[in-house]
């Protein structure tokens, strides 16, 4: 009877603290729904741009024949069994803006079909041979692009075969977005560990205010006419001291190993820091509806594994774009702001761009930190400091 005694107590707790049993019950099917919602609910689709120049080939019996839009017809049409398109193809006539498109990750992979495509499908393989090679470009850091190859390489060779009994090997060309170059294993994971030490300080963050409630330091801070901003924004530098701190060693480390990379580590260092000051106002929001530390460490669970596995930061997603305004896509998980910054961070140490080469980038953390810190300010205002 004594067992059943403490079950009923702890359930009746359990249910008063229903923002961390929330997190318990509602975390994984919250977090299925979010993917179906981000990627678009189905197979996991890879966006493959397509330059075809092929000029075609007169054939006697059948005309001027361009194969290379029958190639481009029967990869859009590889499917899933259950109907999902694998390889989401668009056509696309600039090879600059393509690049971009790879450099910015719309896109996985680049297939640039040659003028004499028909013609070398169509010749021996001695003159197949001299024919212009099919490039594939695609950015050598995105894991998207090694999955995304693979899937183009095979489905391409099996729809040739298909269509004209044309037999492998066919003249290809693998081309690095920018001129970046295959990196190691351990230079690959780099940019993903940064970006997870940064996540980090959700927890870091949301724990000394709520050490402020339960110290009772929040009544003193109060009485001297503390404002919400004043609080938050204090213990948001200090936090951003920690950030930085850790963004720079954090790179010293990896050099130290072997690390290498195209841009400036300064540039990457700033982007760290500022991806730092947004993750840090998801701290503050988080904290607002935390009672105790405890709290902080299962509701904080929530933003730390949103800002981890949707922003790309721990594995590739397939962007479901919402909408476009001029060449920029906008998906829905670019309310992430570790998705800016794992952009940013491949630009600079893959390409080698500057700060200015990801204005955009530092645009949307600079706008998204505000945001967020600003939400953090009007909630503890409401939520917090009325308990006191």
């Amino acid at each position: 009877m004594r067992v059943l005694a403490v079950f009923r107590k702890t359930v009746r707790e359990q249910m008063r603290d229903w923002a961390s049993l929330s997190m318990v019950v509602v975390l994984c099917p919250l977090f299925v729904f979010l993917y179906w919602l981000i990627v678009g609910g189905g197979s996991t689709s890879y966006k493959v741009l397509v330059i075809n120049r092929d000029a075609g080939i007169t054939l006697a019996e059948r005309g001027l024949v361009k194969e290379g839009d029958r190639v481009v017809e029967a990869m859009r049409g590889l499917r899933y069994q259950s109907g999902d398109p694998i390889l989401r193809i668009q056509v696309v006539e600039d090879r600059a803006a393509a690049d971009n498109n790879l450099r910015n990750r719309y896109a996985a992979a680049l297939v640039v079909f040659p003028e004499d495509f028909s013609r070398m499908l169509h010749a021996d393989p001695e003159t197949r041979a001299r024919c212009s090679p099919v490039i594939l470009s695609g950015d050598a850091a995105n894991v998207a692009y090694a999955v995304a190859s693979v899937l183009v390489f095979s489905a391409f060779e099996a729809i040739t075969k298909k269509l004209g009994g044309y037999d492998p090997p066919f003249n290809w060309k693998e081309e690095f977005v920018g001129g970046a170059k295959p990196r190691t294993e351990f230079e690959a994971y780099v940019p993903g560990l940064l970006i997870l030490s940064i996540i980090l300080l959700v927890f870091t963050t949301a724990l000394p205010l709520i050490r402020e409630r339960e110290e009772k330091t929040l009544r003193r801070l109060r009485v001297s006419r503390m404002t919400p901003f004043d609080l938050l924004g204090g213990i948001s530098l200090a936090q951003l001291v920690i950030g930085a701190l850790s963004v720079v060693l954090t790179f010293i480390v990896s050099v130290a190993l072997g690390f290498r990379s195209e841009g400036s580590i300064f540039a990457a260092v700033v982007v760290g820091i500022l991806c730092a000051g947004s993750v840090i106002a998801v701290g503050l929001v988080t904290a607002c509806f935390c009672k105790n530390a405890t709290a902080v460490l299962t509701i904080g669970t929530l933003p730390f594994f949103l800002l981890m596995w949707f922003s790309g930061a721990a594995m590739p997603l397939s962007r479901a774009t919402l909408f476009s305004l001029g060449s920029r896509q906008f998906a829905l998980n670019d309310v992430l702001p570790p998705t800016h910054a794992v952009i940013a961070l491949n630009k600079i140490l893959s390409f080698g761009a500057s700060l200015g080469g990801v204005w955009y980038e530092l645009a949307m953390l600079g706008g998204l930190t505000v945001v967020y810190f600003a939400a953090a300010v009007w909630i503890y205002k409401r939520t917090q400091l009325r308990r006191e």
